[in-house]
């Protein structure tokens, strides 16, 4: 990639280096742990395709506060995110927006990557979506993010976004007892980002959301508790 571009797509806010796939319904934030626990995004419907949305998660705000007003929304606030090129190598592509009365010849047009689009009375060119023709794509560290609404979303998720690898036992006399104390060390299987954190920091832009991504660490470890004898 010349520099010249690199430099260009830093600068576009408009413009993500990731897709994202988000769940729907009142039911989303339990499709996304499934998801999590599948290690999976599965073709759900049969359509021959899975769906993304190019729309940059840091300018998404106002598309979420419209469906908070719905109990079944189109989409809700949790997803995963995944490398544009990462999925282009699995044949994901743009969509292809046409109006029906163009009278154009589309059989050049594999048919998976056609929506139909009549201004003002069928356009969903928001979504600037890409459709990926495959039946399943897993879930990789290093291509992948998780969306989640709030910050309690992600502590509520930690079984799913880390994995034990060991305990440490430290045990120390107390007021004539034993006092155990817990650690356990983690792998990171998914980096993880809330909506929330994003409102934070006022609208946290595209470079602001690689920093928080790429700080946390593969390993991590957490306080377990103790116990006293």
């Amino acid at each position: 990639m010349n520099q010249t571009l690199i430099e260009f797509l830093r600068r576009r806010e408009d413009l993500s280096d990731f897709v994202f796939h988000f769940t729907k319904g009142f039911e989303a934030r339990e499709t996304l742990k499934k998801i999590l626990n599948e290690g999976q995004i599965k073709d759900k419907g049969n359509n021959g395709y899975i769906c993304f949305s190019d729309s940059p998660l840091t300018m998404l705000a106002p598309m979420f506060d419209l469906f908070e007003r719905y109990i079944n929304p189109m989409y809700a606030p949790y997803g995963i995110g995944i490398k544009k090129k990462y999925l282009y190598d699995l044949k994901a592509r743009p969509v292809f927006y046409y109006d029906p009365d163009d009278g154009l010849d589309l059989s050049i047009i594999d048919s998976w990557r056609l929506v139909k689009y009549v201004p003002e009375k069928y356009d969903f060119t928001w979504l600037r979506e890409w459709r990926c023709p495959q039946n399943s794509i897993n879930l990789t560290y290093d291509d992948c993010f998780v969306v989640v609404k709030t910050n309690s979303d992600i502590l509520e998720m930690n079984d799913m976004l880390l994995e034990l690898d060991d305990i440490d036992i430290d045990a120390q006399p107390e007021d004539g007892g034993i006092r155990t104390e817990y650690t356990g060390y983690f792998t990171r299987k998914f980096k993880a980002v809330s909506l929330e954190e994003i409102s934070i920091v006022s609208q946290m832009n595209k470079e602001q959301l690689r920093c928080t991504l790429n700080e946390q660490s593969n390993q991590d470890s957490h306080y377990l508790g103790s116990t006293c004898e």
